[in-house]
């Protein structure tokens, strides 16, 4: 199957081209996968009814090696994507304030000192009239608003190096998610590992602490990591104990950082890149979009930054941008699906049939990148059609069908960070996509698949989720 997919083609669509192979087993809900000795045993669920059963109706574990082997050097699985059981909750419970969505709008104001920076290197390179890789670009200026919405400051990694950011890059090249010898097989990987857990918590804890110290003197807005201190600040009246926080209770946040960072980065700069690429694509799209754009701010394109900091609402009047984000997503997720572990004794239904499938011993993945593209359920499956969520009308062919639409999965674990990528990617494109127009420049030759050159590839020098190819080398031009 693999020599169907590009060379350097991620590999959450095996799953998609299986369900093309073999569209009589796939239309059974489900693929039992034994990929020994690269991998371990899988079940492919297909049917958006059996993927709710063990991530909606009874929500299942996070599949443990994911905690055990692929993010045990950089957080040794004790994070809020790998926690499991009453952990777990307890650190959703301390986070879900800050990543409310009512708290994202009053960091707002923050956002924009960042977005006006990343508006600033447009400009310069659309007046230079240089390729660039965008993806750079875009990652940057989340690498930025992270900083300012989870720790309160400015990491002008848009301007300058930062060490924090560009040690977690150094170490993220260390995960993989796909058989990977070369980093299996690295004897001074556990030791790397070591080294650059040690300095980004050298790089951390000052926040940490400072915040702790200091919570009442902050003015405004709390940070994510404010937020998540309250219960401890609360309970330590001391001002004097605060510096002296358990080092358990550090490490634990430290390591909830460093996931929040790697994943609102790197999936939402991946994401803001495929945005612009599509619209290029598609000018009518872009058009509806600028539009909008002009009706809830104003024809100023120039007054729009001030405006939408006197009123961060203004975000939530822009439903289009919304079904923009929302499209691709559908289209290109950067995460192809939760994997989960299954007890034994477990089976799974298939809703219309009634058969029975047993689970235990099998890697259970919710095949969210096949369902989303699985013309059974989206008309027109490939297209770039955001209007599917401007629909309020159930008979309407367009609207979405329960349960299919996943890419920050559903349930009890769906993506804490969404609402974030959301407000950051309103913001941005408020701030960009009336004064600017993206020109993707792949050469004539180079490869397409699924009808793009700009697919998703698995880069081997970075974390294995889906990345933009050769991360969209284009031309940025202005339109004032």
């Amino acid at each position: 199957m693999k020599h169907k997919i590009p060379r350097d083609g991620n590999g959450q669509w095996t799953f998609h081209h299986l369900q093309l192979e073999y569209p009589e087993i796939a239309g059974k809900g489900i693929i039992y996968l034994d990929v020994w000795p690269i991998g371990y045993p899988i079940i492919a669920v297909y049917h958006p009814e059996m993927i709710a059963q063990f991530t909606q109706e009874h929500s299942l574990p996070k599949y443990d090696k994911m905690g055990k082997v692929e993010f045990y050097g950089f957080t040794g699985g004790e994070d809020i994507v790998n926690l499991d059981g009453n952990e777990w909750k307890m650190a959703r419970m301390m986070f879900n304030p800050g990543f409310s969505i009512k708290n994202l709008l009053s960091l707002v104001p923050d956002m924009i000192d960042e977005v006006l920076v990343f508006r600033e290197r447009f400009r310069k390179a659309a007046s230079s009239g240089e390729v660039v890789k965008l993806e750079d670009y875009t990652t940057d200026i989340t690498v930025d608003v992270i900083g300012r919405a989870v720790l309160g400051t400015r990491l002008q990694t848009q301007v300058k190096a930062n060490r924090l950011m560009s040690t977690m890059k150094s170490q993220l090249r260390l995960i993989y998610f796909e058989l990977d010898l070369r980093k299996i097989l690295n004897p001074i990987r556990p030791l790397r590992h070591w080294i650059y857990n040690r300095i980004i918590k050298n790089e951390l804890v000052p926040y940490i602490l400072n915040t702790s110290q200091n919570y009442e003197k902050i003015e405004g807005p709390k940070t994510i990591v404010a937020l998540a201190l309250k219960s401890y600040v609360n309970e330590t009246q001391d001002y004097s104990a605060r510096g002296n926080i358990p080092a358990d209770f550090i490490d634990r946040i430290v390591k909830h950082i460093k996931i929040f960072m790697f994943a609102g980065h790197d999936t939402t700069a991946t994401a803001l890149a495929y945005i612009y690429y599509l619209l290029s694509k598609y000018p009518d799209k872009a058009a509806k979009l600028r539009a909008e754009h002009d009706e809830v701010l104003g024809p100023d394109v120039a007054a729009a930054a001030d405006l939408i900091r006197a009123d961060p609402t203004l975000l939530n009047k822009m439903p289009y941008t919304i079904a923009v984000l929302r499209e691709t997503l559908r289209l290109f997720p950067p995460v192809g699906g939760s994997i989960r572990q299954s007890p034994p004794g477990h089976f799974l239904t298939h809703p219309e049939t009634g058969v029975r499938y047993p689970t235990h011993g099998f890697m259970l993945h919710s095949s969210a990148s096949t369902l989303l593209r699985d013309p059974a359920y989206w008309p027109d499956a490939d297209s770039f059609i955001p209007e599917r969520f401007m629909s309020r009308d159930e008979s309407d062919p367009l609207y979405p069908i329960k349960n299919t639409w996943r890419p920050f999965e559903m349930g009890p674990r769906n993506c804490i960070g969404q609402e974030l990528v959301s407000v950051e990617i309103r913001l941005i494109l408020a701030l960009t996509a009336r004064e600017f127009e993206i020109e993707s420049v792949y050469p004539a030759d180079a490869p397409t698949w699924m009808g793009h050159k700009a697919y998703q590839v698995s880069n081997p020098e970075v974390v294995a989720t889906a990345h933009i190819k050769d991360g969209l080398p284009a031309r940025i031009k202005s339109r004032q």
